[in-house]
């Protein structure tokens, strides 16, 4: 269910006034309300809308009711859509079919309008919390495999290693586990980097000729140790020079999270999104400090095996 918008109800009847007198009901309540007349157009509107919820009239020509609903249940994000069959057949069979397809619940006409409302509200509240625990869910998965890959960081650090194969090693893991389109670690004095790019992605290396300007992009703010996010560089308030650069790197979105060694910034661990806008989420960027602080017990064993 969308957070910023009142919940989007696709209305599926063959009958023009029925969905006229069924979208008022429903817009009155406060939600969005969209139409569809028969079953092949509530199927592309399902696609294109991505709805909340579906009234669905059972009985309607070419494909009734229940062969749409089972057609729903198949389609990409239609195993999670609340269906309120809406139909004139009452008798147990039609009922235990209508389950049987998929529906979520069902509604008699002639409809009791105060009933819809609270079966609407009811099926609305479910799937907000469906939804919570979901996100919810991912977001257990993704710590675990947080957690996975630092111990497996952490195993690495107790055996001899190589430092610039160790870098090149967590660029490329953190590239293929958040999906980010460009990381890079940056050596501050030296300006070596590495990098682990998407396919079909530029690397960084294309423009190596250019000044990275990060005073100007990131306002001295990483010189204290603070990582810097970027969701857009056309929603944030950056200064007109530090656009200029981040067009020039070919950077939509941007985090920044100062590397430390001996409480001193050794280089900077950063992630591109080269293509699209990226919301940093904190629980993100908390994983990605710590891993930073593996990265700087990395280099400072480095310095003091050499």
């Amino acid at each position: 269910m969308r957070e910023t918008q009142a919940p989007l109800i696709l209305v599926v009847d063959d009958d023009r006034s029925m969905r006229t007198l069924l979208n008022l009901a429903m817009s009155e309540e406060g939600y969005r309300v969209m139409e569809a007349k028969d079953g092949e157009q509530c199927l592309l509107e399902f696609n294109r809308l991505k709805p909340d919820l579906i009234l669905l009239d059972a009985v309607m020509p070419n494909m009734d009711g229940f062969s749409c609903c089972q057609n729903l249940r198949n389609l990409p994000g239609g195993d999670y859509i609340s269906i309120l069959m809406i139909t004139v057949l009452d008798d147990g069979e039609s009922v235990d079919r209508a389950f049987a397809v998929g529906a979520t619940d069902y509604i008699t006409k002639p409809i009791s309008w105060a009933v819809l409302s609270q079966k609407v509200k009811r099926l609305l509240g479910a799937t907000q919390t469906q939804a919570d625990l979901d996100r919810v869910k991912v977001k257990l998965a993704k710590l675990e495999d947080w957690q996975r890959l630092f111990k497996e960081i952490i195993s690495n650090l107790s055996r001899e290693f190589n430092l610039e194969n160790f870098l090149q090693s967590i660029v490329t893991d953190i590239q293929v586990f958040t999906q980010v389109e460009r990381v890079i670690v940056y050596q501050l004095e030296s300006k070596f980097y590495f990098e682990a790019i998407a396919t079909q992605s530029e690397s960084i290396q294309d423009y190596c000729h250019l000044d990275f300007g990060l005073d100007t992009i990131y306002n001295t703010q990483y010189r204290n140790g603070i990582p810097v996010a970027i969701n857009s560089i056309d929603q944030m308030d950056l200064q007109p020079e530090a656009i200029s650069i981040l067009n020039q790197l070919n950077i939509q979105a941007s985090l920044m999270i100062p590397i430390l060694v001996e409480e001193r910034i050794w280089g900077l661990l950063c992630l591109h999104q080269i293509k699209s806008p990226h919301n940093w989420e904190n629980s993100e960027i908390e994983q990605l400090c710590f891993l930073r602080n593996l990265l700087g017990i990395a280099i400072l064993i480095s310095k003091k095996l050499q």
